[in-house]
């Protein structure tokens, strides 16, 4: 047998660089003549590579970094959260940190002066820096006034889960007293607050503004929470007679938490056609069972709840449902802050629902400040001139002082967003004509703006901050972390609490002046 085998043909080295050679020609050559910014065909854009982003990783990415006093304020949020006695430290002009920035370690004081100094104040159209005055004399007023004041704070999914919300929260109302999360739809949000959770029963059925367009019932009375909730039949798993359903909630969080400490329940309800039963069990125990007659307008439902009561469950019992606008949690007095998120929203949807039940709801609650935080579902539509948003926007901010004409209102604007250019990402091209149009359209219906993208560093911040360690954005760059977005609720609320102590001083001159001048006669 013949085991003779042909030997292997070796391809010489020089052959094989040639080759890698020839290919990275090839593939360089389109960079030449491929315009950056790509060669738009109808609504889909072509983009070829730069050179320098085939040549090697784009490292110019990990050069981003957040601003020396964001990185400081950051490490003091942190500090803050972390430390047993939080709401001791949170009630302090000055809280004691150590500047984990300066190479020595040393101790530092954090104080409204520090934030003053750093911090993007609220813009006004005007000097006067009246149009918080509303808000501004609520709180000056609480000292004196049991009434439970409130704070709406709207926005897109930047704001889902409480965060940002939560955090100012915590800081109104450790400031001003007041406890509890507030409203909360009866059928829960996908992301709940960290504060109390809630289960339901099955049949629970929840209609919002983004069903607006798409709902049969003609109804638009979608309340302050933008929604409403109701129940429907269940009679294979209840009984054969009555509808029934149920909401579970347990506190949760840190047992120091002014969100967990609330005292009252209100259920805002109405409009069924038929009596339903109610009942507030805690404890295994029934706390309250009432029967509440049909009624065709806003109404509320309110217990008193200890504590300590660490998990309850609401029963309701009818023929027809209700309408549910909302469940809160609350205190008597003080200070409340909702968390209304509104997914896929661009702050363009007040005028679609029935303002005059909006007004109802809102003087029942007696809101003070609506804080609207919206943009960042504007930004994919890239377009030159957004004066379209401009007046959309001030449209929104116009139906809602119509319908609240004492009301306060500020606009946050968008937050930085990125997106991936070859092997890096780079702040949108089209955030600051949003964040202008934002803060035109403010100016234009007299209220204050809060600039967020300067802020949070400008461009391509987005990208510093979803880069830092640890990460203050996800890696979708365009969503918080929750501690990013603590940081930028404890920027905006220095913003807010230095003009506020500006109000106050200038709200006392005329009575200094005036006892000056009678000692001087």
């Amino acid at each position: 047998m013949n085991n003779y085998r042909k030997p292997l043909l070796m391809v010489k080295p020089y052959k094989i660089f040639l080759l890698l050679l020839f290919l990275a020609i090839i593939a360089l050559i389109p960079t030449l003549f491929f315009p950056s910014e790509g060669i738009k065909i109808g609504s889909i854009t072509l983009r070829y590579p730069g050179i320098n982003q085939l040549l090697g990783p784009d490292t110019s990415q990990s050069t981003l970094f957040i601003k020396p006093e964001i990185a400081l304020l950051d490490k003091v949020v942190d500090s803050t959260l972390n430390a047993r006695q939080t709401l001791l430290a949170l009630k302090s002009d000055s809280i004691p940190i150590k500047d984990s920035i300066e190479a020595n370690d040393t101790a530092q004081a954090f104080s409204a002066d520090y934030l003053k100094a750093r911090i993007i104040k609220l813009e006004f159209a005007d000097s006067n820096h009246q149009s918080l005055n509303g808000f501004f004399e609520s709180l000056r007023s609480m000292t004196y006034n049991k009434n439970q004041i409130r704070v709406l704070h709207y926005g897109d999914s930047q704001i889902e889960g409480d965060r940002i919300t939560s955090y100012l929260r915590s800081r109104l109302q450790v400031k001003f007293g007041g406890g509890g999360i507030g409203l909360v739809h009866a059928l829960p949000q996908s992301s709940q607050t960290g504060y109390v959770l809630q289960s339901t029963s099955s049949n629970w059925e929840k209609t919002t503004l983004a069903d607006h367009d798409k709902s049969l019932s003609g109804i638009n009375r979608y309340g302050v929470l933008g929604g409403y909730s109701s129940f429907s039949s269940n009679h294979t798993i209840f009984s054969k007679t009555t509808n029934e359903a149920w909401i579970q909630f347990k506190r949760t969080g840190g047992v120091n938490s002014s969100a967990r400490k609330f005292e009252r329940i209100r259920i805002f309800y109405g409009f069924n056609t038929k009596p339903f039963m109610v009942q507030l069990d805690s404890d295994g125990k029934t706390n309250d069972a009432e029967l509440i007659p049909n009624t065709n307008k806003l109404a509320t439902i309110s217990w008193n709840i200890s504590q300590k009561t660490s998990a309850f469950e609401i029963k309701f019992k009818g023929d027809s449902s209700p309408l549910i606008f909302g469940i809160s949690f609350e205190t008597k007095n003080g200070i409340a802050v909702d968390n209304i998120p509104i997914r896929g929203s661009s702050g363009t949807d007040f005028t679609k629902t029935d303002l005059a039940f909006m007004k109802d709801m809102l003087r029942m609650m007696n809101v003070k400040l609506i804080i609207l935080q919206f943009g960042v579902n504007v930004v994919p539509n890239i377009v030159e001139n957004y004066r379209y948003y401009q007046n959309q926007l001030y449209n929104q901010v116009k139906a809602i002082q119509g319908a609240l004409p004492d009301v306060s209102i500020i606009i946050i604007g968008v937050s930085d967003v990125s997106r991936k250019e070859g092997l890096r990402f780079s702040s949108y091209p089209n955030i600051e004509k949003i964040r202008d149009a934002q803060r035109q359209a403010a100016f234009k219906a007299g209220i204050p703006f809060w600039d967020c993208y300067t802020a949070m560093g400008g461009n391509n911040s987005m990208a510093a901050w979803a880069n830092a360690n640890p990460p203050l954005a996800s890696k979708d760059f365009i969503h918080f972390t929750n501690r990013g977005a603590n940081l930028i609720a404890e920027m905006f609320y220095a913003a807010l609490i230095s003009e506020y102590e500006g109000y106050l001083e200038n709200r006392v001159k005329p009575i200094d002046s005036i006892s000056i001048s009678k000692s001087t006669n």
